[in-house]
């Protein structure tokens, strides 16, 4: 059994039987989320996500929030700082899943397509030749969603930048970027998200995560309609965890990977809320705002489909406190003001598919 059963328990403990039955499901049909399974048969495809915390370039934005981010504003922000945190960003993106790094990997909190094409131009991503996907958005702070992918292994064929109708005439936001193309000769959609922060005003907070929320799945619905088998992947912060009412009654995702439910998301990160653990810190505890989401069709399919137990925290030492009051919580490239020369105050996070009839030949 996993090491983390006691937490199971405990946490059964609180919120009841229902829940006991839920988790020995995850356990039973996905394997801990700590143990990664591969075999030597069938290429094995990394998915990621990474809140690259505020990913500026050094110059002044007429249309974005971004004075702070030069070298004359608050936070110093000049060439070689700025250089700094492309390669620190490179250097995780190369290591994650593989020694090949993602073939899809979704970013946020990026400001504008030159920052993309500094990142996949730096050295230690240069040899994967990333495509870029990026729409300009409304976001006040100029803060972006992107996806990164390699032409090699998936073959782009559209992309949409679908806008979310927020409760309030004067707030703006981020849309929800799609993306769809061939992986293994499967065709996949790709969601990626950065839903906007609910911590200013609780009640408005949660009208526009429901905002969002519900356009989703209104497209999620839409395709699910024409092709009840369609491959879908949804990523991104979504700023609530896995066992939040926005993510379980509204978009519909779950812990649960039966499919059976073939309507539902299975979110594989359900178990590391479970286990009190996350991709970012708030306030001295951690959260599991970093996710991505999947299809029942990628978890019981007949070809391309999730490898049980892939779905991962990447928190390696080079990113995170290694000593202190911090210890193995992320390394961000600010505290406040206070420049830490760090990497992100997100921990990325990734899963791994694989086709399945090349593994069983």
């Amino acid at each position: 059994m996993c090491k983390y059963i006691y937490k199971v328990q405990s946490y059964t403990m609180r919120h009841g039987i229902k829940t006991l039955f839920l988790l020995f499901t995850i356990l039973t049909l996905t394997g801990c989320a700590t143990s990664t399974t591969s075999s030597k048969k069938g290429r094995l495809h990394t998915v990621a996500f990474y809140n690259t915390e505020r990913l500026y370039d050094i110059n002044n934005s007429p249309s974005a929030n971004d004075d702070a981010f030069t070298p004359s504003g608050a936070m110093q922000w000049d060439e070689e700082r700025y250089q700094v945190k492309l390669e620190h960003l490179a250097s995780v993106i190369a290591t994650m899943g593989d020694k090949e790094g993602p073939v899809l990997i979704g970013l946020s909190e990026v400001e504008n397509h030159q920052v993309l094409r500094d990142l996949v131009n730096s050295e230690a991503l240069l040899k994967n030749k990333y495509g870029i996907i990026h729409y300009e958005s409304e976001d006040p702070q100029g803060l972006d969603v992107a996806l990164l992918y390699r032409p090699k292994f998936f073959s782009l064929t559209s992309q949409e930048n679908i806008s979310i109708n927020f409760p309030g005439a004067s707030f703006k936001s981020r849309g929800i970027l799609k993306v769809k193309g061939v992986l293994q000769g499967e065709e996949i959609t790709v969601y990626v998200n950065h839903w906007p922060p609910k911590y200013r005003n609780s009640f408005e907070g949660e009208r526009r995560l429901r905002a969002a929320a519900t356009e989703l799945r209104k497209q999620i619905d839409a395709q699910q309609a024409v092709n009840k088998d369609a491959k879908i992947i949804v990523m991104g912060d979504f700023d609530a965890e896995p066992s939040a009412n926005i993510l379980k009654d509204v978009l519909n995702a779950t812990g649960r990977p039966n499919p059976y439910y073939n309507k539902e998301l299975f979110n594989p990160f359900y178990i590391y809320d479970v286990q009190g653990t996350g991709s970012y810190l708030n306030r001295g505890s951690f959260e599991m705002l970093d996710q991505i989401l999947i299809s029942k069709s990628l978890v019981d399919g007949s070809s391309l489909q999730y490898v049980r137990g892939s779905a991962t925290i990447h928190a390696t030492n080079e990113i995170k406190f290694l000593f202190g009051k911090y210890k193995n919580t992320p390394k961000p490239t600010f505290s406040g003001a206070t420049y830490m020369s760090g990497y992100s105050d997100h921990f990325p996070v990734y899963i791994k598919l694989q086709n399945r009839k090349r593994q069983l030949q």
